[in-house]
């Protein structure tokens, strides 16, 4: 079965801050999923640190990979005894996919302490139907990625409104054994809302598909002994080709784990004239407003 924590997991190669994989296709939307490129270079920086808590993560995506061999090097460019910065790069052979920069601190700094975030009052996981339920037959033919989540959303195809999205998620088949793996869960989820919030407010079918430009990630705190994280995202404009999400994950006691921002791009969805005439047939689009 896919898991994340394991397939996230790179062999070291023989020269510090290498290390080699296999890209998965149990990760695939439209290619490597990237919230599992941005976890695997997650992964490769916190085994590389000389220090043990990732505290932020920023990256660029720069090409869809292929599901073959790929390299991802670290190297250390700074910082003092409390806090490292690493440079990460994914490549496959002559491409590079993923450039990251990661900031690790040390455990158990002291300094202010204040928490004045509100979760949003929304019902928790328990009693919500899952996206397999509410797909019924038709989930079968969602990406494999969906193989691997359960997701729980508060809403399920409503007419086009606020760019929002609000889902509960867990990993079916993945043991969370400590904050990195946490921060791997986290990451990955958060790569998730710009898309999903952004379609909400558009009517299906889709004239184009929104890739992720890059995804900044501040992780607050870690809560690996839990299930659920409910992801939370707002695209509040799109706009000239371009759309940006502002999101955050919480933790069911209320809690904020972790926050982000993520900037795509639209392009033209490659699927859109075949989603159209089934649409048409469908009755879901009148033929007067087809186009």
């Amino acid at each position: 079965m896919p898991d994340l924590i394991r397939d996230t997991r790179a062999e070291p190669g023989r020269e510090p801050g290498l290390f080699h994989t296999t890209l998965s296709r149990d990760w695939e939307v439209w290619g490597p999923n990237g919230g599992y490129l941005a976890a695997l270079a997650l992964r490769a920086g916190c085994e590389t640190s000389r220090l043990g808590r990732p505290a932020s993560f920023q990256c660029h995506f720069l090409s869809v990979g292929a599901f073959e061999p790929a390299t991802i090097r670290v190297r250390s460019v700074g910082g003092g005894k409390r806090a490292e910065s690493l440079q990460i790069e994914i490549a496959q052979a002559d491409r590079t996919l993923l450039t990251a920069s990661l900031w690790m601190v040390a455990e158990g700094i002291d300094g202010y302490a204040h928490d004045v975030a509100e979760r949003p009052e929304v019902p928790g996981p328990e009693g919500l139907p899952s996206y397999a339920e509410r797909a019924g037959d038709e989930y079968a033919q969602w990406y494999s990625i969906w193989r691997s989540i359960e997701g729980r959303p508060l809403s399920w195809r409503e007419p086009p409104g606020h760019p929002e999205w609000f889902t509960w998620l867990r990993l079916t088949d993945s043991e969370i054994g400590g904050d990195v793996d946490d921060a791997i869960r986290q990451l990955f989820w958060l790569d998730m809302p710009g898309w999903n919030a952004t379609i909400a407010a558009h009517a299906w079918p889709f004239p184009y598909l929104t890739p992720n430009l890059d995804l900044t990630v501040q992780f607050h705190r870690f809560a690996p002994e839990i299930d659920w994280q409910l992801a939370d995202g707002l695209v509040p404009v799109a706009t000239e080709g371009l759309v940006g999400c502002s999101s955050r994950l919480w933790a069911p006691d209320g809690r904020l784990l972790a926050t982000a921002t993520s900037k795509h791009v639209c392009r033209r969805n490659p699927g859109y004239e075949e989603e159209l005439e089934r649409a048409r047939a469908e009755g879901l689009i009148p033929a007067a407003d087809a186009d």
